[in-house]
């Protein structure tokens, strides 16, 4: 007889087989059939705008959460080789699976744009830093963000963009933690944000690669302490950054 140990890993051994199994056959499918799969579902695919001054397109998928979601699905979404944003929107995910998690690392995302959604950010960020890209972006809007969450953010190694907008809760804290690894990021965009001072401009200053910032209606920081941080900027590593304050 099995002892109750032995049970246990076979019956574990079991399940990765047909975890396997299953995202091998999803990943040999193609672009074509994996999407009409998904939109079938009401899961929509489009392009979408990725630089607004090159007017430059790349290809996105939009899941809502709104009960349209099934296990494994982000194992489908991340194995269209196409695919370069993610779009999650306005509902409530459970956590992903291991094999889920694999297939996005090794996918050819570019962009994580989430949107007023309950998920666990831990597992977003994870997926960010396993990107292949060279240059990934983050954009959150409509979730409120802690600082544990930034922060792990910028650790992801190859993070070009970040996009922060309203309910972020976010202090000084945790945006001046985030200033202490986020070496590369050229482009960062934070609207309506509520407990942030003029520490967190000051901190901002440490970011070496910034090329434009995008500041609008911070609740404790007044548009001339804004371009006081802009000439700063400019100042310190003697160049021009663009700025929309």
């Amino acid at each position: 007889k099995y002892s109750l140990k032995k049970l246990s890993f076979v019956l574990m051994s079991f399940v990765l087989h047909a975890c396997s199994t299953a995202t091998s056959r999803i990943a040999s499918l193609s672009d074509e059939d994996l999407i009409k799969n998904l939109t079938s579902r009401s899961y929509r695919y489009y392009m979408e705008t990725f630089d607004a001054s090159t007017k430059e397109k790349i290809p996105a998928i939009e899941m809502t959460g709104k009960g349209i979601y099934l296990p494994e699905d982000l194992v489908t979404i991340c194995s269209i080789k196409k695919l370069n944003f993610l779009d999650i929107s306005w509902g409530a995910l459970p956590d992903f699976s291991d094999q889920e998690m694999s297939a996005c690392k090794n996918s050819n995302l570019t962009t994580l744009f989430i949107r007023g959604s309950e998920l666990n950010h831990k597992q977003i960020c994870e997926i960010a830093k396993g990107l292949k890209a060279p240059k990934v972006k983050i954009d959150y809007s409509h979730v409120p963000l802690l600082d544990n969450d930034v922060e792990c953010f910028s650790h992801v190694l190859k993070l070009d963009r970040f996009i922060l907008g309203p309910g972020a809760k976010i202090t000084d804290e945790g945006m001046c933690k985030f200033t202490e690894n986020a070496k590369n990021l050229t482009f960062l965009r934070m609207d309506d944000m509520t407990n942030l001072t003029k520490k967190s401009l000051d901190c901002m200053l440490n970011l070496p690669s910034l090329k434009m910032v995008m500041f609008q209606g911070w609740k404790k920081v007044s548009e001339g302490q804004m371009e006081k941080f802009v000439s700063a900027y400019e100042t310190k590593y003697k160049r021009k950054i663009d700025a929309d304050i």
